[in-house]
């Protein structure tokens, strides 16, 4: 009775059906996802080329065009501040702020989201500190870090390799790792920030590095808990960056965070 019923579809199958239905259709979206170039998958690759049209195979043809299509750039960071608000702030000029500067501050401020009030005291002990953006990175070699413990420097050449990063001189490899790690943890991974060390970082994040340290010593909330910005509460956030009370340079952490005050309309 099966054979019968079985015969019957073969020579009268229903309107609208394809024994093709019943086979199994790849997605080449998993096949591509799936190629990693061994040989059997090349052979298998180079029968399926043989077997397309030669309409497909051209260099125009529609899938060609879209599979070689670069993705869209994204969409640059708003700066919370202009270039001329930041050149006011640290004394330099607006032309020597490379728009990669500004962006690394944006996504610092973005990623941290930083308040206006703690800006204005990152930006006042950023600015002391890298004496108004023109050292990111530590005058001295870094030497005399080598093998340092309480810097995590375990492995010959870390001392120089990660000396003082950023405006606030992040310094050691157990620092520079806890920065890869935040890094990964936001979604952009760098492997430079640990395999070239300081050279990397500081052209590309030296807000950010900063930043990094600003969250895990937890300036943050001491920051938003003095919004007078009085002498001496200025003078304590710069305490603990600097480690004394009052901080070196104390007069001049001052006149930065009064300057990013004003700028930002605090």
């Amino acid at each position: 009775m099966g054979n019968e019923v079985d015969a019957d579809l073969a020579l009268f199958p229903p309107q609208g059906f394809s024994f093709f239905n019943t086979m199994s259709i790849i997605n080449l979206i998993d096949f591509f996802t799936y190629f990693d170039g061994n040989e059997k998958q090349r052979e298998a690759v180079s029968i399926l080329g043989s077997q397309m049209p030669e309409s497909l195979m051209r260099e125009t043809s529609d899938w060609v065009v879209k599979y070689r299509e670069k993705p869209p750039a994204p969409p640059a960071p708003q700066w919370p501040i202009t270039k001329e608000q930041m050149g006011r702030i640290m004394g330099c000029s607006p032309s020597s702020l490379p728009d990669i500067l500004m962006d690394d501050f944006a996504l610092c401020a973005k990623n941290l989201a930083m308040t206006n009030v703690e800006l204005a005291y990152f930006l006042g002990q950023c600015g002391h500190e890298s004496c108004g953006l023109r050292y990111p990175m530590e005058i001295a070699s870094g030497a005399d870090y080598e093998w340092r413990s309480d810097l995590g420097n375990s492995q010959s050449g870390d001392g120089v390799k990660f000396a003082g990063t950023g405006w606030i001189q992040v310094t050691g490899r157990a620092n520079h790792q806890d920065f890869a790690d935040y890094m990964a943890a936001i979604g952009t991974p760098d492997p430079n920030i640990m395999a070239i060390g300081k050279t990397w970082s500081c052209e590309r994040y030296p807000w950010s590095i900063s930043g990094n340290w600003w969250k895990n010593n937890k300036m943050q909330t001491m920051c938003n808990a003095r919004p007078q910005f009085t002498n001496y509460q200025i003078d304590e956030i710069g305490a603990k960056v600097n480690g004394r009370m009052r901080p070196n340079g104390a007069d001049d952490r001052l006149v930065y965070t009064k300057r990013a005050i004003k700028e930002l309309g605090l």
